[in-house]
């Protein structure tokens, strides 16, 4: 008995020894991004890192709606990280046995795309954490969603809304109807399958499940939602 708690306490003092590493390494990177770009800069750094940036009232509120229900449905609610959404995504991947949820925030996704680009490593993961209470002490929640939506990948080479509503569309953002936020609400889920000139049948499997979230969250009507899904091309 004596033998087995020493065991125990050993194994609970290297899972100890271990987290703190874990998130010493996390926080260290997380204060050398901060240094290297404070937080309180993040937003003229985006408008000036965009040549068409779309400011909040000039995005359409489908296009709004549509992002928050898909991809963060209790961002005006929340504060800081969402636990329930971490912890849901958590289950569902066990359950499922793949990554079928990220659980990552709308703020999550912007401090990743401002921060740390394309890395997916598990300590730039870890240390997007830290930024969230940074960003949202900083930024109004629409400050934080217009930065986000501007600043994504939407496929076909188009990295920013006002281009890719331009592009797929010829309408400037302010201007999109339900069919068309919902569809390009859809593709930075993964910009290269859902762009839509792979004219991808998955592409529309993405935007009915868009459709579905903002009728679900009461952005839309039935009548909407079964609009915009006749719009869908035939495969």
């Amino acid at each position: 008995m004596k033998i087995f708690r020493k065991l125990l306490l050993m194994v609970l003092l290297i899972i100890m020894i271990l987290a703190t590493s874990v998130f010493g390494i996390a926080y260290y990177i997380y204060v050398d991004a901060k240094e290297k770009l404070p937080v309180e800069e993040v937003y003229s750094e985006v408008i000036n890192g965009i040549e068409d940036y779309t400011y909040f009232d000039d995005i359409d509120e489908d296009l709004r709606d549509a992002f928050v229900a898909v991809e963060d449905r209790r961002f005006y609610e929340r504060e800081g990280i969402d636990f329930i959404a971490l912890f849901r995504a958590i289950f569902t991947n066990i359950v499922s046995g793949s990554m079928q949820e990220g659980g990552s925030t709308i703020t999550q996704q912007l401090v990743k795309n401002v921060y740390f680009g394309y890395d997916r490593g598990f300590f730039a993961k870890l240390s997007e954490y830290f930024f969230i209470y940074d960003f949202e002490d900083v930024y109004t929640k629409d400050e934080i969603l217009e930065m986000y939506i501007n600043d994504i990948n939407y496929g076909d080479g188009y990295f920013n809304v006002y281009d890719a509503s331009m592009g797929y569309f010829e309408k400037t953002p302010d201007d999109l109807t339900v069919y068309e936020a919902s569809l390009l609400a859809g593709i930075p889920n993964s910009p290269a399958n859902y762009q839509l000139s792979n004219e991808n049948p998955n592409t529309y499997k993405r935007q009915r499940h868009v459709l579905e979230c903002m009728l679900l969250e009461g952005y839309i009507s039935e009548t909407e939602y079964q609009e915009a899904l006749s719009l869908q091309p035939e495969y």
